[in-house]
């Protein structure tokens, strides 16, 4: 099951130390009780702080009441799905207590999120109530009202004075096996699933999080993980539970990694959970300017492979920053954690399991495999999720009878999809996913492995590679998007050439079916800051169906071209001279959004929406425009190349 460079090995006995199912204690209070009891404890600590304006306990608990009221004045929300959909901030925190506190199931949508998957989300949940905040009426909403038939609560607006909480009014009692949260998978390979996620396993781990990193009064966590995946409840209520304060990071400077170093400094925030990618760009700053992060005392990454190079430079810069990698799907909150405390190698383990977790790595019969061996991870315990919305319970779902002996066939499993192995010491290794086990030309590889060696090459700032499947539905190619860094301070410029060389190194000759694409703009992401592999996979095929020939084609447009066609796309947001910055109509993300999807129709390129916002002018977009033009035509370029030869041979 491992990659191109497969070695035979000698059969081992089983790992020894096969992830045992950590101990957990049981917490006995829902996580909305937890919140109420630091508020009990301190009401007049500081919960939410947003530049000048900070939010108490004691007001965050009142705020929490008043959506309650509301809830209950139309009906109230006892075990329905209620959608939360507004921008990072405080009332946005606070709509998910009242719901929590109603008795609902809580949904969390990005306010940017606008297209299909907005849409899929809301008619996968079908939500009791879409909670917003403010006049703005944007498509998503009125889809979801018009054609849905759904209620719409905009807690912006005057209070009616049937919303004041009916006179002894009783809460409903949650249990821990009463269902907090729905969040969604990211949809990156696939619809967006719902996980339905109960009481009992949201606050335990909560729990976990607040005391492994010693949140508390006095800690202040940045609210950084975007609102539609579930590390962000994680956080926002492991602060809360824990009378921390809790730190919204405002959405301009997400795109920036020097102010928002900055915002960390001046806020002097003492945790921060965000992406490696996110932790590149953040030792990239400390280390050209040096900023006093002093008061960082925990620094969590997760959603992607973490390698030792940015590991140990994290480290380097921020020496009194304690270093985690956390490891996990949606199905399970979360499932391993590892601290970095020495110097690593090309790959950081994902560590072992959380309390509540038993994690085993097992081979195509399900059985334990040998420490070093790849296998499947599967993850056990009460944090496993039943299923998805609907009822659908799919073969991942399905229990094995072996590990850990006080775990029964009939516990709560689910199988990853991800591979991993064993070290000697008991730490786990992630080895990329099955789904990344492609065959090309009868030669199996692993997409992630791929990533990783080719990433650890200097040249390389970052990469992603994706299959290119033919109409026979059979890989033909992998394309590896390189942005290149060649930045004139020591690293040489590299291209195809260079990186084909270092993974035949790796690889060997197989690597041969690697084609590679030199990026002048960064990755796309998703809203999450995941590199979005769906947006390269329909670059790399639209592509194909648009050079299928070796006809000279026509040039682009030119930049003034691409100007005028911006703003005549986006006349509600940028004026006519093409040079207003969008931060001045109120950071309207949802039309940033909307405008980037008619860009892409329009001129059939993918820019996302943290690329452009580094520079939020019409001429700014431009130039992302023209780079991603720069990059599908050098593709083209080289499919035709490519295609040439073969004929030929």
């Amino acid at each position: 099951m491992s990659g191109p460079s497969r070695r035979v090995r000698r059969r081992r006995e089983p790992a020894a130390a096969s992830g045992r199912l950590g101990d957990a204690a049981a917490v006995a209070r829902p996580v909305h009780e937890l919140v109420d009891g630091a508020a009990r404890r301190a009401p007049l600590d500081d919960a939410i702080v947003e530049g000048a304006d900070v939010m108490s306990y004691r007001d965050l608990s009142r705020a929490a009441d008043v959506v309650v009221a509301r809830l209950l004045s139309l009906g109230g929300a006892e075990n329905a799905p209620v959608a939360v959909r507004m921008p990072v901030c405080a009332r946005q925190v606070a709509a998910s207590l009242g719901i929590l506190r109603a008795g609902g199931l809580l949904v969390w949508l990005g306010d940017g999120d606008l297209g299909e998957r907005g849409k899929a989300v809301l008619a996968q949940t079908r939500p009791a109530f879409l909670l917003t905040a403010g006049p703005l009426e944007d498509e998503l909403t009125r889809w979801y009202r018009d054609d849905q038939g759904g209620a719409v609560i905009d807690l912006a607006a005057p209070e009616p004075e049937s919303a004041a909480e009916p006179p002894g009014a009783v809460l409903p009692a949650v249990g821990p096996d009463w269902t907090a949260y729905v969040a969604h998978t990211s949809g990156s390979t696939g619809p967006p699933k719902g996980v339905a996620q109960r009481h009992g396993s949201f606050a335990q781990f909560v729990t976990w999080l607040a005391e492994e990193f010693d949140l508390g009064p006095g800690s202040k966590v940045a609210q950084w993980v975007a609102p539609d995946h579930d590390p962000s409840l994680c956080e926002v209520f492991a602060t809360l539970a824990s009378g921390a304060t809790l730190y919204p990071v405002p959405g301009r400077l997400r795109a920036n990694p020097e102010k928002l170093v900055d915002w960390l400094v001046r806020e002097r925030i003492t945790f921060l959970q965000t992406v490696p990618s996110m932790g590149r760009e953040i030792r990239r700053v400390i280390s050209s300017s040096d900023p006093p992060l002093t008061e960082l005392r925990a620094l969590v990454l997760m959603g992607e492979s973490l390698s030792g190079a940015l590991a140990n430079g994290l480290r380097a810069v921020l020496p009194r920053t304690r270093l985690a990698n956390v490891y996990g799907p949606t199905e399970t909150i979360a499932a391993t954690c590892h601290e970095v405390t020495g110097v690593e190698g090309a790959t950081v383990p994902i560590g072992r399991p959380i309390p509540g977790r038993e994690v085993l790595v097992l081979d195509e019969a399900d059985q334990p495999c040998p420490t070093g061996d790849v296998g499947e991870i599967v993850i056990r315990g009460a944090c496993v999720a039943d299923g998805y919305l609907g009822g659908v319970r799919p073969a991942a779902f399905r229990p094995v009878a072996v590990g850990d002996s006080r775990s029964s066939p009939a516990e709560r499993c689910y199988r990853t999809g991800d591979l991993g192995r064993f070290r000697p010491d008991g730490l786990l290794e992630f080895r990329g996913r099955r789904d990344d086990q492609v065959k090309v030309a009868g030669v199996r590889m692993g997409i992630t492995e791929i990533e990783a060696i080719l990433a650890e090459h200097e040249s390389v700032a970052e990469c992603a590679v994706v299959a290119v499947v033919g109409e026979d539905g059979l890989v033909t190619r992998l394309t590896a998007h390189v942005v290149a860094r060649g930045d004139g301070v020591g690293v040489p410029q590299a291209g195809a050439v260079t990186w084909r060389a270092w993974l035949r190194e790796h690889f060997g000759a197989s690597i041969g079916a690697v084609a590679f694409v030199t990026r002048h703009a960064p990755l796309p992401r998703t809203v999450a800051g995941k590199v979005d592999r769906r947006a390269l996979a329909v670059a790399d095929v639209r592509r194909d169906v648009v050079r299928t020939t070796t006809a000279p084609q026509e040039s682009g447009p030119s930049t003034a071209e691409i100007v005028g066609r911006v703003i005549e796309a986006w006349p509600a947001l940028v004026s006519a001279a093409g040079t207003d910055d969008v931060g001045s109509v109120d950071g309207d993300v949802p039309r940033l959004l909307g405008v980037l999807t008619r860009i892409r129709e329009r001129f059939r390129v993918d820019v996302s929406a943290s690329d452009w916002l580094a520079d939020p002018t019409p001429t700014g977009l431009a130039a992302l425009i023209e780079a991603a033009i720069r990059d599908r035509d050098h593709l083209d370029e080289s499919v035709v190349r490519a295609t040439r030869g073969r004929s030929e041979s």
